[in-house]
């Protein structure tokens, strides 16, 4: 991950940046596992998705109050961006 950004563009966020998951109670019936595969490729697709929202409006540094997964820090090096998370909203 960068350490220095030159003309940074910075979005502060309270929201988690992890990979989405089904929802407790959502029960799911699959006879085949390769649909299990493809169920968790969806949502680090849906993830991956995400970030390269935030991404595309210019942004290469993203502050956010809650937490980020290492799916997602690891979506936001590959496209040179820096993100810290956990950051206390008052600091924001």
């Amino acid at each position: 991950m960068p350490t220095v950004a030159d003309g940074a563009k910075m979005v502060f966020l309270d929201m988690n940046l992890q990979h989405h998951r089904i929802a407790m109670g959502v029960q799911v019936i699959v006879k085949d596992p390769k649909e299990i595969e493809n169920i968790k490729q969806r949502e680090m697709d849906i993830a991956k998705e995400r970030i390269h929202k935030i991404l595309d409006t210019g942004v290469n540094i993203v502050l956010t109050t809650k937490g980020a997964d290492d799916l997602c820090m690891m979506y936001f090096v590959e496209a040179g961006g820096l993100c810290a998370q956990r950051g206390n909203s008052e600091d924001l």
